[in-house]
């Protein structure tokens, strides 16, 4: 009820310049000095002046998927977060002097494995994934047939974030070429992503990972830029292969494009897709939306 209480107050007084904009009700009193704002004042949302104090605001942009979906068995569900940012100012005076450095980012993705199964509705695990790593810019010159050649190439480190037996942790150094095909008439695309890492260290808990997850792993991701995009991931190792699917589609058209968010299938048949459970594979069919594919 307090809360409530407060609620009120606060949308009452949100009220206030609103009322204020329609003038006195009483001819004998006065307006009162001062601008008023109105809600087609260039301010009319709490984001038009927060955004005045974010002056960096421009450097942080989507990295990977953003998702939540739940597995057909609900146990198996997952959501994921992630974003990047960009280190140095693409117009101070180091990126003029050295360009390549404008490619230089601080990357963050949080996975977390959701039992929607359990009555307390526990999380099973979650992976944090800080990085920090450089993205090149077009390397493609005079190749009528390839629109785009990227370099990416960085440090991760991966954690569970939690303790004694059940900790566990690894720190990785990576580099990916990825090849883009884009036919802007159609708006058809494909990409090839080749990632290669090498292991920096793990921890004791799980000295054996490279033996689940292995050393290098296959992207391919296909679609039209507005439409149906399906992206799969291939990666070996001494246990065995895992495989990934995920299919999604944008929804705005089926309501009325009054929602912007993309329906997502996945499938995975995967070792370690968790850390904590590394040497398991993991089968799952999920669905949900995604905002970032």
């Amino acid at each position: 009820m307090q809360l409530l209480m407060i609620l009120l107050m606060v949308w009452l007084v949100g009220l206030a310049p609103a009322v204020a904009s329609d003038g006195p009700t009483d001819p004998l009193v006065e307006s009162s000095p001062g601008p008023v704002i109105s809600a087609e004042s260039e301010y009319a949302t709490l984001d038009s002046l927060f955004e005045l104090y974010q002056p960096y605001i421009a450097n942080i942009s989507a990295y990977k998927s953003i998702y939540f979906l739940v597995g057909a068995d609900p146990a198996k569900s997952k959501f994921q977060i992630s974003f990047k940012y960009r280190v140095f100012n693409h117009k101070g005076k180091l990126v003029r002097a050295y360009p390549w450095l404008e490619g230089t980012y601080f990357g963050f993705t949080q996975t977390s494995y959701w039992d929607l199964k359990s009555d307390s509705l526990p999380f099973e695990d979650t992976s944090y994934k800080p990085e920090l790593f450089h993205l090149s810019r077009n390397l493609v010159s005079g190749i009528p047939w390839l629109q785009g050649l990227f370099v990416k190439s960085g440090l991760q480190h991966e954690s569970n974030g939690q303790g004694g037996d059940m900790s566990r942790s690894t720190n990785n150094l990576s580099i990916q070429p990825i090849w883009v095909r884009y036919n802007p008439e159609t708006r058809l695309g494909l990409a090839v992503l080749l990632k290669v890492w090498a292991y920096l260290e793990n921890s004791e808990s799980n000295r054996n990972l490279p033996a689940y997850r292995g050393y290098c792993q296959l992207g391919l991701k296909a679609g039209k830029a507005d439409s149906v995009v399906v992206e799969t991931t291939l990666a070996w190792a001494t246990e065995g292969g895992s495989l990934s699917m995920d299919f999604t589609f944008p929804m705005d058209r089926y309501v009325g494009q009054n929602l912007q968010f993309y329906f997502h299938v996945q499938y995975v048949n995967a070792l370690a897709e968790s850390l904590l459970h590394y040497q398991e594979r993991t089968e799952a069919l999920r669905v949900g939306f995604t905002f970032v594919r």
